[in-house]
């Protein structure tokens, strides 16, 4: 059953539910079966509850107010019981120093489904050769750079390219500046951080990783917009 079927039907017990002003244990049991396998986060539950309050205002009447409270707060027993808990993981790394260079070999060793890269610059082939190496183990990467750097000695665009990772490319007047990485949906690295050696023998630079679901979502969605935008690399 996909999401959306689940969210369906999830919402078709609930609104069955308030036909008697009252939630029936077993509603309870059917809803909170429902709900885990659904596995709603914090933002799916808020919209839920919206929900939830908006039925049960068109349902009130002075002579069923209480019921309806009362099926209000079963209701939301019921979420509470089985709302995923996120915990916010973020760390800051900074360089001179392997710090940065360690935790982006780490987030790229232990991704397993996508990576999707967005800097504007790659020349450390320690992080290529990572990259290279997930993609044959069967990672999904997708990379965005900008033109004015992928013929600098040293860049590894052309070896990722050749590689079979899909690459575009940033080709207008104005830089693709930025820098920032999201592995399996979930984590998010960003900061002034390009993956180079300079970065990481010289200069002053950071990284932030974040697990936080609306940055993810905030850095998806311009990541999305500059690859709909931007041309292949194969393409120059």
């Amino acid at each position: 059953m996909t999401k959306a079927e689940l969210q369906a039907q999830i919402w078709e017990e609930i609104d069955k539910s308030i036909s008697d002003d009252v939630l029936v244990r077993s509603e309870k049991r059917e809803l909170k079966a429902l709900l885990i396998k659904f596995a709603p986060d914090k933002a799916a539950c808020d919209l839920l509850r919206s929900e939830i309050f908006s039925l049960a205002q068109s349902r009130a009447n002075p002579s069923n107010y209480q019921a309806i409270l009362k099926w209000v707060e079963d209701l939301n027993k019921v979420l509470l019981s089985v709302q995923k808990q996120e915990k916010l993981d973020e760390r800051v790394y900074f360089s001179p120093g392997e710090d940065c260079l360690n935790a982006i070999l780490h987030q790229i060793n232990s991704s397993v489904q996508i990576i999707q890269i967005c800097l504007f610059t790659i020349s450390d082939n320690r992080i290529s050769d990572a990259l290279v190496t997930k993609h044959k183990h069967g990672t999904h990467i997708k990379i965005i750079t900008d033109n004015d750097k992928i013929y600098d000695q040293g860049s590894d665009i052309q070896v990722l390219h050749e590689a079979g990772i899909p690459v575009k490319v940033d080709v207008t007047d104005n830089h693709m500046h930025h820098k920032f990485a999201l592995f399996d949906k979930k984590t998010t690295i960003t900061g002034s951080y390009n993956w180079t050696r300079s970065a990481e023998r010289y200069n002053h630079e950071n990284i932030i990783i974040s697990n936080s679901p609306k940055m993810m979502r905030e850095f998806e969605d311009e990541y999305d917009k500059l690859w709909n935008e931007l041309i292949y690399y194969g393409e120059l």
